[in-house]
């Protein structure tokens, strides 16, 4: 019987390997300090198990259904669920115990590694009671009166405040949102400023593989409760497919059509609609509600990424697009969200199997 055709080009294989290497590589420099020896790496074409340690060859294995079926993001977490594993074999030295005992979850909380066995975590219960609820408010906020739309969306946030004042500390997540390029647009920064100073969530921006370029780019990751990263992603395919939208339906009018004015007019809209949610966020404050930050996202972070080095970044203003930009953005009302959109999704989404 003939061999049927692979389903990806062979190349390829060769350029993910290389690909986990590096990123093997700059995790175990800054967040183990170089404690590991490198291992082989390999893609396999298990169904069971998207990734594997094997102590005694030293190698790490990685399924190919995973690296061409999942943004990288996806990929980066499995392995580094494989090198927690390579972690507490080799430095900790458990030998003895089941694969996903104490030393394994010892080293993934300190280093701010998912532990599940399969696919990634979920809202908690009370996470997903909150977003039950403001998803009904912001159906409310799709009303056709705009006062009754306003205050619902207002009432939304209000209720996501109270939510996060109150809330224990909870396990966090992360996301990867919008598509890796090579330049990151100044709106798309602002976006995320939005995101971290309205939606309970710390932003930056990370590498990823890219494979058909075989480069790395830039995308926007998230962090905070899985309750809140959820939200916050909806918010930001919201807001840009609305301002594209909004794009298209005044650049003729207002003879707007070059990239820049683009690029500005979509940066107005994100620092309109930002513009909005603090005088709702003001009115909240007068009831003594105040947000300062949750340090424990802050410490996920580091666990995730170690050291981070802080960038500022120049907003256009003054010119047509980006006021016409603005008046828009201040308009807008945040209603029912957009479900599943978001390019860099960190959920194991048509993947089955487990991790090693």
């Amino acid at each position: 019987m003939a061999t049927p055709p692979p389903l990806w080009p062979p190349h390829l294989d060769a350029r993910y390997v290389r690909a986990l290497a590096v990123e093997w590589r700059r995790f175990n420099q800054v967040q183990l300090k170089g404690a590991l020896r490198p291992p082989t790496f390999e893609l396999t074409d298990s169904i069971r198990h998207l990734g594997v340690w094997q102590p005694g060859s030293r190698t790490i294995g990685i399924a190919r259904a995973l690296v061409h079926g999942q943004p990288w993001g996806v990929v980066a977490e499995v392995l580094r669920h494989e090198i927690a594993h390579q972690y507490a074999h080799e430095v900790l030295g458990a030998t003895d115990e089941t694969s996903h005992g104490a030393a394994f979850r010892q080293v993934c909380a300190r280093f701010g590694i998912d532990p599940a066995a399969a696919g990634m975590p979920t809202p908690s219960d009370a996470d997903a009671r909150i977003h039950r609820r403001v998803e009904k408010l912001l159906a409310l906020a799709g009303s056709q009166n705009r006062h009754e739309a306003g205050a619902a969306m207002n009432e939304a946030r209000r209720l996501l405040l109270v939510h996060n004042l109150g809330a224990p500390p909870q396990n966090y997540g992360w996301r990867h949102l919008g598509t890796p390029s090579g330049r990151i647009q100044p709106w798309k920064k602002q976006l995320a400023s939005l995101l971290s100073e309205h939606f309970f969530v710390e932003t930056l921006w990370v590498r990823v593989y890219r494979v058909a370029s075989d480069a790395w780019r830039p995308v926007l990751e998230i962090c905070g409760t899985r309750g809140n990263v959820e939200i916050a992603a909806w918010v930001h395919d919201w807001l840009a497919e609305t301002a594209e939208r909004l794009w298209l339906q005044d650049r003729g009018a207002l003879g707007l059509s070059g990239v820049s004015e683009h690029a500005h007019y979509l940066g107005g809209v994100v620092r309109g609609f930002s513009e909005r949610l603090r005088e709702g966020a003001k009115r909240c404050q007068e009831e003594g509600l105040v947000w300062v930050g949750d340090p424990g996202v802050k410490t996920f972070i580091g666990e995730r990424h170690g050291r981070l080095r802080m960038v500022t970044y120049w907003v256009p203003r003054g010119d047509a697009a980006t006021a016409a930009g603005l008046a828009q953005g201040r308009e807008l009302i945040l209603h029912r969200p957009v479900r599943g959109s978001s390019g860099g999704s960190g959920k194991m989404i048509g993947v089955k199997g487990t991790r090693g």
